[in-house]
């Protein structure tokens, strides 16, 4: 179906028109009708619709000035002119100015407006060929001008050219700017690697160029002349790069205008995305390398992302990006799977809360924390897919992923109770993996479950098969044996932290299951 608009600002006309069904038998549908000029250049530009058919005199914006806007938005829209017997004069400057043909409107009815929309068909079948045609001209000439770009920024950021061979690759890229005084801003979308997961690297780089193309559109629309100014490129992976050449101003007012322009133009057209955008504008730089110091400042400040709201990131407004791991992060990795043989669920909970804290206050590195969270993941036995780590791109992410973590290291450690076994005994059952580091016992725990403490000495034991003070025995013995393998601590330490508050119990309760005494088990363990 070809989309048509009819714009007149006759009601009568208009409602006679739409009621013809000749539209629907050629393969036509009317998309919208218009009072005027200025109406319909609106749904114009949003519907692109294949025909209009237009009266020439109207208020506000007549048929001539609605042809002449119309063809300099696009030469394949096929344009109708209705007039009237003295409207000879308006349609020949209508025709002048690009209109296809004209109709008089007391000739029109089922038969000729079927007559007419048949002929118009061949010629749109046509045209639109010829324009696809071109179109494929055009994409490919523009292909190859952002495949020249490409490899001139590349080059120059990465400052393998010799001063002759810059100058030649600039020229044959087409590009003018002198890049003296240069700016950049740098639109990254943060969780390429999780959506490339869920789509063909062909679907990616075909989205990637669309989007480039949007953006060009965009910074056409918004900066007019100063378009000139700006070369925006794709450097791959979900990167794209807006190149600003400064050279001609001289007043840093100016140069900060121009930049904050271009800034809320890239971020005007990411908003239309529906992908999400992170926008790192980089500060002025000065000379020679000013380009390179740019880029790796919007790079920089971009990372930011990964604690900012969303929003444009400025470099000269950022805190730096930490580099190193806070020791609290190493210090975790290190005592992680202590932790979890110790059960200490606590200690973890309290030890990711410092580190994210940590992460917040020194805005470390969103790489450096998931390569991290990587290696501290896989000790504690709970890695990831790529597609998962990939799409950690916000810290609010990174809390979800410490809490999934410590419930995971809860259930994995927790013992297996047998199958049928109560409500009241599996609440017990988690109380004691929480709390069997506490001074706590049988009474406790009844406390815990709501019953009294003899009928759960009973229960525990029918349910469990084995007594509920072995029971936590165990847990207790478990989390010691653990501490006396993976830590240097003092054995007197290791007792109080599992759980047991008299020394010589513990050691004797040690020997008698373990047949060791705790100093020789460690040198058995470690001598391993």
């Amino acid at each position: 179906m070809y989309k048509t608009v009819i714009v007149d600002d006759d009601f009568l006309v208009r409602s006679y028109l739409k009621q013809l069904g000749a539209w629907q038998k050629a393969g036509y549908q009317i998309t919208a009708d218009c009072r005027d000029g200025e109406e319909a250049l609106d749904v114009i530009e949003r519907e692109r619709p294949d025909v209009v058919i237009t009266d020439i005199s109207m208020p506000l914006m007549d048929g001539i000035e609605l042809i002449r806007r119309v063809r300099k938005m696009s030469q394949s829209i096929y344009l109708i002119v209705l007039s009237c017997h003295d409207d000879f004069e308006y349609v020949k400057e209508a025709m002048k100015l690009g209109a296809d043909e004209y109709v008089l409107k007391n000739s029109l009815n089922e038969e000729s407006l079927y007559e007419m929309l048949k002929n118009v068909e061949g010629q749109l079948m046509n045209r639109l060929s010829e324009n696809e045609k071109e179109d494929d001209t055009k994409r490919l000439i523009e292909m190859g001008r952002h495949s020249l770009k490409y490899h001139f920024f590349n080059g120059l950021l990465s400052g393998s050219f010799t001063a002759q061979e810059r100058e030649e690759k600039q020229k044959e890229a087409g590009i003018q700017g002198r890049f003296v005084n240069s700016a950049v801003v740098n639109m990254v979308i943060p969780d390429w690697n999780a959506l490339k997961s869920g789509s063909t690297s062909l679907e990616m780089e075909q989205y990637s160029q669309r989007f480039l193309q949007r953006l060009l559109d965009r910074l056409e629309d918004l900066l007019g002349e100063e378009r000139r100014y700006v070369e925006a490129v794709y450097l791959g992976e979900g990167v794209f790069c807006c190149f600003l050449d400064l050279s001609e101003m001289r007043r840093d007012s100016l140069m900060k205008q121009r930049l904050t322009s271009v800034a809320t133009a890239c971020y005007t057209c990411s908003k239309q995305e529906s992908y999400i955008f992170a926008i790192g504008v980089s500060g002025i730089c000065f000379g020679a390398d000013g380009l390179r110091q740019a880029y790796q400042q919007a790079r920089e400040v971009v990372r930011l992302y990964f604690y900012e709201d969303g929003g444009i990131l400025y470099y000269e407004n950022q805190p730096s990006v930490g580099r190193e791991l806070p020791q609290s992060a190493q210090r975790f990795t290190e005592e992680v799977q202590t932790c979890i043989k110790c059960q200490n669920i606590e200690k973890i909970e309290e030890a990711l809360g410092e580190i994210l804290e940590d992460f917040k206050q020194l805005h470390t590195d969103s790489r450096t924390v998931l390569h991290w969270l990587k290696e501290t993941e896989q000790k504690a036995g709970c890695e990831r897919s790529q597609e998962e780590y990939g799409a950690i791109v916000k810290i609010e992410r990174l809390e979800e992923v410490f809490r999934e973590d410590c419930k995971k290291i809860f259930q994995q450690r927790k013992r297996a109770v047998p199958e049928g076994t109560g409500p009241v005994i599996c609440t017990v059952v988690d109380y004691l993996h929480a709390h069997f580091r506490e001074q706590t016992g049988l009474t406790e725990a009844a406390d815990a479950a709501g019953v009294n403490s003899a009928y759960l000495s009973y229960l525990f034991k029918q349910e469990m098969g084995i007594g509920f003070s072995n029971y936590l025995l165990d847990l207790r013995m478990e989390c010691a044996k653990g501490m006396l393998k993976e830590t240097n601590e003092k054995i007197k330490e290791v007792a109080a932290r599992s759980g047991f508050n008299d020394y010589h119990y513990f050691s004797k309760a040690f020997k008698k299951q373990n047949g060791c005494s705790p100093a020789e088990y460690r040198k058995q363990v470690t001598a391993t």
